[in-house]
Protein backbone atom coordinates (compact mmCIF):
# COMPACT_ATOMS: atom_id res chain seq x y z
CA UNK A 1 0.00 0.00 0.00
CA UNK A 2 1.92 3.20 -1.37
CA UNK A 3 0.76 6.62 -0.23
CA UNK A 4 0.43 8.97 -3.26
CA UNK A 5 0.22 13.05 -2.87
CA UNK A 6 -2.86 13.77 -5.17
CA UNK A 7 -3.85 17.65 -5.73
CA UNK A 8 -7.27 18.06 -3.85
CA UNK A 9 -9.40 19.66 -6.47
CA UNK A 10 -9.84 16.61 -8.33
CA UNK A 11 -13.56 15.03 -8.26
CA UNK A 12 -12.52 11.73 -6.93
CA UNK A 13 -13.67 9.83 -3.80
CA UNK A 14 -10.32 10.82 -1.89
CA UNK A 15 -10.97 14.46 -2.06
CA UNK A 16 -14.78 14.20 -1.04
CA UNK A 17 -15.74 14.96 2.32
CA UNK A 18 -18.26 12.10 2.64
CA UNK A 19 -15.47 9.07 1.80
CA UNK A 20 -14.63 7.73 4.14
CA UNK A 21 -10.84 6.14 3.49
CA UNK A 22 -7.57 6.69 5.38
CA UNK A 23 -6.37 9.85 3.93
CA UNK A 24 -4.07 13.03 5.41
CA UNK A 25 -5.07 16.42 4.23
CA UNK A 26 -2.68 19.68 3.99
CA UNK A 27 -5.54 22.63 3.13
CA UNK A 28 -2.30 25.00 3.31
CA UNK A 29 -0.73 23.19 -0.36
CA UNK A 30 -4.02 21.98 -1.20
CA UNK A 31 -2.84 18.30 -1.28
CA UNK A 32 -3.66 14.80 0.06
CA UNK A 33 -1.53 12.08 1.12
CA UNK A 34 -3.80 8.40 0.12
CA UNK A 35 -3.50 5.16 -1.61
CA UNK A 36 -6.09 6.02 -4.14
CA UNK A 37 -6.85 2.18 -4.41
CA UNK A 38 -7.68 1.54 -1.19
CA UNK A 39 -11.20 1.56 -0.14
CA UNK A 40 -13.52 3.72 2.37
CA UNK A 41 -17.03 3.90 2.69
CA UNK A 42 -19.19 6.50 1.07
CA UNK A 43 -21.35 8.16 3.45
CA UNK A 44 -23.99 8.99 0.15
CA UNK A 45 -24.51 6.08 -1.76
CA UNK A 46 -23.56 3.84 1.03
CA UNK A 47 -20.95 1.69 -0.12
CA UNK A 48 -17.48 0.43 -0.06
CA UNK A 49 -15.60 2.81 -3.01
CA UNK A 50 -11.46 2.84 -3.93
CA UNK A 51 -10.39 6.10 -3.76
CA UNK A 52 -9.87 6.56 -7.09
CA UNK A 53 -14.01 6.13 -8.21
CA UNK A 54 -15.54 9.40 -9.32
CA UNK A 55 -19.48 10.03 -9.15
CA UNK A 56 -21.51 13.18 -9.68
CA UNK A 57 -21.84 13.56 -5.79
CA UNK A 58 -19.05 15.25 -5.12
CA UNK A 59 -18.03 17.33 -2.17
CA UNK A 60 -14.77 18.92 -2.07
CA UNK A 61 -12.71 19.16 0.90
CA UNK A 62 -12.35 22.76 2.36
Amino acid sequence: MSQDILHAGTRRCYACIQWDGVRSYDAAQGSIKTDPGSEGNCRVKHVKVKGSHCCDLFFALK
